[in-house]
């Protein structure tokens, strides 16, 4: 006679809804969402703006924001290709927005949402060598796609313009200077003895040490390889990265182009490329939260600076944070906490026969 007994269920960790770090991204949440408030405006003069615009170029705009996420999950998803755990695309378009949010919420320089999707990958069965593999490879990446452009349009703009403002020259040299910086420090971190260094300074401190036995981060002083090698290793991996990043950036162009013909200024191409590129310099320093005043200051700044009138370059600038920026924030917050109940582990259920 078969006896049937109870399911067994693998006991776990209860949920915290109010752990520090969510309490900290929720309050920071609000408090953007104050200072948008008084800062953009009131939304009914960004709908009256957006009425304005050609439905043509209106639509353009948000598919081309649209594009940025998918294709961003699409790096993702061919980075962790070799070991994809429960991480699918959808998963990791959903991410994709929290850390664009995140990244600009928090100016780093793209590193800022590197934790966060390092967290959500891992809780995914992705493996933490690939999954830090990626988030160096994507980074990386980046860094190569906008100091290409950069010195493509500044080549570009020296070629047919007569005259070139100094600031525009400091901006570009700073954009070179802060993001190879910032490669050299990518590559630093990744390296076996440096890693294995910093997680025993930081492993002193028991609080510290919780977090990085709690994300996995411990074991990857003995799974991290030399910088250069893992480079090498993954070259073909690290050429495409640089391609879709380069397309991604170019959807942003496309963005802030689709404005500039919706209101009908006069300006090309090239020069709104150029413009947006300075002004992305200038939102990934670590100067305020969200790159607020500063973000908006540079890009209309350097939009007048590059032809067009200031009011239309306000009307631009006005536009292009709202749907890079504070449009993201709500939908960045649901995605947040739905990435964080679908990635919790499921309890595991046996049956004794």
């Amino acid at each position: 006679m078969t006896t049937l007994a109870k399911p067994v269920v693998n006991s776990t960790k209860p949920i915290k809804f109010f752990s520090p770090s969510r309490i900290i991204f929720y309050a920071f949440a609000l408090l953007v969402f104050y200072f948008a408030l008084h800062y953009i405006g009131k939304l009914k003069d960004i709908r009256d703006l957006m009425l304005q615009m050609s439905p043509v170029w209106l639509f353009l705009t948000l598919g081309a924001q649209i594009a940025t996420y998918i294709i961003s999950a699409f790096i993702l998803q061919g980075l962790i290709r070799s070991h994809p755990g429960s991480a699918d695309l959808r998963s990791l378009f959903k991410m994709s927005i929290v850390i664009m949010f995140v990244n600009q919420a928090l100016p780093t320089g793209g590193i800022s949402g590197n934790g966060y999707l390092f967290k959500q990958l891992t809780r995914r069965q992705v493996p933490r060598h690939t999954a830090f593999t990626a988030l160096v490879l994507q980074t990386i990446g980046f860094y190569f796609a906008i100091m290409l452009l950069l010195a493509v349009f500044y080549s570009w703009y020296l070629i047919f313009q007569v005259h070139v403002a100094a600031t525009i020259n400091y901006v570009v040299l700073l954009g070179f200077v802060f993001y190879s910086a910032l490669t050299c420090l990518v590559l630093l971190l990744y390296n076996r003895s440096t890693v294995l260094f910093i997680l025993r300074k930081l492993s002193r401190y028991n609080w510290i040490k919780r977090y990085l036995r709690k994300a996995g981060l411990l074991s990857l002083q003995s799974e991290s390889e030399r910088s250069f090698q893992m480079l090498f290793n993954n070259r073909k991996v690290l050429m495409k990265t640089v391609f879709f990043q380069l397309v991604i950036i170019f959807c942003d162009v496309l963005t802030v182009y689709a404005l500039v013909k919706g209101f009908h200024i006069p300006m090309s191409f090239g020069l709104v490329t150029f413009a947006l590129l300075l002004s992305l310099v200038i939102g990934a320093l670590p100067i305020s939260p969200g790159s607020l005043i500063v973000y908006e200051s540079a890009m209309t700044y350097f939009f007048t600076k590059l032809g067009a009138p200031v009011h239309a370059a306000l009307i631009i600038t006005l536009l292009y944070r709202f749907f890079t920026f504070w449009l993201p924030i709500p939908v960045g917050l649901i995605l947040y906490r739905n990435l964080d109940r679908s990635g919790e582990p499921r309890p595991a259920v046996t049956k004794q026969l």
